[in-house]
């Protein structure tokens, strides 16, 4: 009779790196009639520059293949993207064998913030897809390993310097969730789990609607109500027998246009709500869906009414997991002789079942138009990891954090915050020793006087 799997006292070995020490994990299968021990050895390599990543190509792909949790946002194709686009800010935790085989990945934020509350510097964690708004995050993991890679990874976190994990989207299944979670099952440790609800506390942004598609049409069109389907069929004649409607596809010759055009109905439609965040909103997604469509990963339609851009609408197409992914739209909300929003949703499944895709995804939010066009629901999840202390776990900044935090200490000399500046050069160099920048401003703000200065909060943003 086989033995389940069991682990083995965990023995760290330190492999010395540029960033900091991994450590590798042995661990002991028992299986067999008789009982036998055999050491399988998994460690974990941090890489955080893009180069790196690049090399990681082929691993990631054959993983992302081999995973059947694997989604878009965790593609190495798609996270690209935020990766190349914000340097420094991110890491990856590679899982390997003791052959170097990659069973496990797992792509991380890294922000450092000043606590008001502790005085001093603190880092955050968070999904790196978060950096280019990703709905979804997770862990690639190889079906046969699950348990051995997400508990590696977690016990990985524990040697590692942060405040707080934040883990907004965590698409996974209850067994990886419970396997990847109770390691931080920690005395040193709190962990709960957070809601996201938006616009007034109707839309939970944790429920993520989706679509189950047939093969044709006609038998979509058939699985709606009467009344939706009949308001589609009648609206999308309308379109199509008209000189004055069109519907355009982007492509390469059009980018820089149909961008724009996103950008500025977005901002038109959302402008009163979003106030002065609403520029730097639209051009982020401006920016993710123009990286999209280099990337040959982005999907934009344009509603024309005449020469008159009055609708479009963004998606990612997933064609690894047959999948579309609903990302972002803009319609012009003075225009009513088409409903705009649902003639490119019913032109956007149209196109995705015409191109033998299975599922047209809705991401997160559960407002109720996504439900009238036959989606049903999964629920992602929300787990907060914090320090009882407030402060770093393990009493240090992240190494990968040192430019970002002498970054702010610049901006603490800047704004008359000398105490502060102070602060986070001890907290440079208690993490690399002989630093040399920070041990400069350091003497030199022996000398400076210290004021007080300001900085008012910015309220974030649903994807943010």
């Amino acid at each position: 009779m086989a033995l389940p799997l069991a682990y083995a006292k965990m023995f760290p070995v330190h492999r010395f790196t540029s960033v900091g020490t991994d450590k590798l994990y042995p661990f002991a299968i028992l299986g067999g009639e008789a009982l036998s021990v055999q050491w399988v050895f998994i460690y974990i390599e941090r890489i955080d520059t893009f180069e790196d990543f690049q090399y990681l190509r082929t691993a990631w792909d054959a993983l992302y293949h081999a995973d059947p949790e694997a989604q878009f946002f965790l593609s190495w194709k798609w996270l690209t993207g935020p990766l190349e686009s914000y340097p420094e800010e991110w890491m990856v935790l590679v899982a390997r064998s003791a052959e170097g085989t990659a069973l496990g990945l797992l792509p991380l934020r890294l922000k450092t913030l000043w606590s008001k509350s502790r005085q001093k510097l603190r880092n955050e964690l968070h999904f790196a897809g978060r950096l280019f708004w990703a709905d979804y995050g997770g862990i690639l993991c190889h079906p046969d390993h699950e348990e051995l890679v997400l508990g590696t990874c977690a016990a990985y976190l524990k040697q590692m310097h942060w405040s707080h994990i934040f883990l907004k989207g965590f698409r996974t299944s209850a067994r990886r969730f419970e396997l990847f979670m109770k390691p931080f099952m920690d005395e040193r440790l709190l962990v709960e789990s957070l809601t996201s609800v938006i616009n007034d506390g109707e839309t939970d942004n944790l429920l993520c609607p989706y679509i189950d598609l047939p093969d044709t049409f006609a038998a979509y069109l058939a699985q709606l109500s009467s009344n939706t389907r009949q308001k589609i069929s009648r609206f999308l004649r309308k379109l199509e027998s008209s000189s004055e409607y069109r519907i355009t596809t982007t492509d390469v010759t059009t980018h820089s246009r149909d961008v724009q055009i996103l950008t500025m109905l977005w901002s038109n439609m959302w402008g009163e709500q979003k106030g002065a965040d609403t520029q730097r909103l639209a051009a982020k997604y401006g920016k993710i869906i123009q990286r999209g469509l280099e990337d040959e990963l982005a999907h934009l339609l344009v509603l024309w009414h005449r020469e008159k851009p009055i609708g479009v609408l963004a998606s990612f197409v997933d064609w690894e997991y047959s999948r579309l992914l609903f990302f972002v739209s803009g319609r012009d909300e003075n225009f009513r002789d088409l409903p705009v929003g649902l003639v490119l949703r019913a032109w956007n499944i149209r196109w995705t079942i015409e191109h033998g895709l299975r599922t047209y995804d809705f991401l997160r939010g559960n407002e109720p138009y996504k439900y009238s066009l036959g989606a049903a629901d999964v629920r992602v999840q929300y787990p907060a990891i914090r320090t009882k202390s407030g402060t770093n776990l393990n009493d240090k900044l992240d190494p990968g954090c040192i430019t970002e935090a002498l970054s702010l200490a610049d901006d603490f000399v800047r704004r008359g915050r000398q105490q502060r500046a102070i602060t986070a050069c001890q907290q440079i160099l208690a993490t690399i020793p002989e630093h040399q920048a920070a041990m400069r401003l350091l003497r030199s703000l022996e000398f400076l006087p210290q004021s007080p200065a300001a900085k008012q909060p910015r309220l974030p943003f649903a994807r943010e």
